[in-house]
């Protein structure tokens, strides 16, 4: 199996990629390929596992940095509009079906976390897509942000975003709040979990990793974009070409389950819903990993391969 890093143009910015080829990889045969694509603020140096796992499956496999993140390009850095990143998955696959050895009529996109609301909203409008994985998708950012805080601080989350917004209009441009630490304006639209820091920091200490390869920072802006994105219904439009969700039932506080399952009931066939009994960030760990992205790779074989 082989890697190599590649570039590809969306809306003029370049964006970077890291390339996956089976193992006996022959540029005369076609194969099956896959995007896949990364959580909140995260880079694609998390989903190298998750990349060679689906090679190791027989696919092509292109794990993408969305714009401004990784080592994708785009100024300001942190800067996290979803549309964007749609386009950005589109572009992807603009570049994957040019490639030798990939049959552009078996291409499939994965994302997990926010990019599965991003992977959802993209099948939904790229019939190019003929299976749509989303592996605990946040498929609402409005009723995300709501969910992760009492509702008096939901409001004054919203009363900050529109002051930021009107000082944007005087002072010009695209303040920043850090990822991981606490904002000195004391600004926190995304309450940390006690759980999920003892989870992630147990984990540092075990094996050194911190799990998810999160931006420093991102853009306060990008908090509003967050919000006006929804993909839960967007999934209607999906079918007759594949989807299937991977949601995990355990404790899981960053993947609302409503919206999960309000995208599964209104997608067409044919769809799959697969239940993993897994903690929130169980599925980037080893051995959860590999049954999670089993899953997917099952699906996949029965649409694509």
């Amino acid at each position: 199996m082989s890697e190599k890093v590649i570039q590809f143009a969306s809306q003029s910015i370049t964006c970077e990629g890291t390339l996956h080829l089976p193992v006996g990889f022959d540029a005369q045969h076609k194969y099956p390929a896959l995007v896949i694509g990364h959580g909140f603020t995260v880079s694609r140096s998390s989903l190298v596992q998750e990349a060679r796992l689906f090679a190791e499956a027989g696919y092509i496999t292109l794990a993408i940095d969305y714009r401004h993140f990784g080592t994708s390009g785009g100024e300001p850095r942190g800067r996290l509009w979803p549309m964007q990143e749609v386009e950005d998955f589109r572009a992807a696959i603009d570049w994957l079906e040019t490639q030798p050895g990939v049959d552009p009529t078996r291409i499939g996109i994965w994302g997990t976390s926010f990019g599965g609301g991003i992977v959802t909203h993209v099948a939904a409008h790229d019939i190019r897509v003929r299976a749509c994985v989303a592996q605990a998708p946040i498929l609402d950012g409005d009723f995300w942000i709501r969910s992760l805080n009492r509702e008096t601080d939901y409001l004054a989350v919203r009363k900050y975003l529109l002051a930021a917004r009107r000082k944007r209009l005087v002072e010009g441009g695209d303040p920043t709040m850090p990822m991981g630490a606490q904002p000195e304006d004391g600004f926190m639209p995304m309450p940390a979990d006690p759980a999920m820091i003892e989870d992630v920091m147990g984990w540092y200490q075990k094996t050194g990793d911190m799990l998810m390869h999160s931006a420093p920072e991102i853009t306060i802006e990008s908090f509003e974009q967050v919000m006006q994105f929804d993909a839960t219904y967007t999934a209607r439009k999906i079918a007759p070409r594949a989807y299937c969700i991977v949601q995990l039932t355990g404790h899981d506080v960053y993947h609302p389950n409503e919206p999960i399952q309000t995208a599964y009931r209104v997608a067409g066939e044919p769809k799959r819903m697969v239940s993993l009994k897994m903690d929130q960030l169980d599925a980037y760990k080893p051995g959860f990993r590999e049954q999670a992205i089993g899953a997917a790779a099952a699906f996949f074989d029965e649409y694509l391969a």
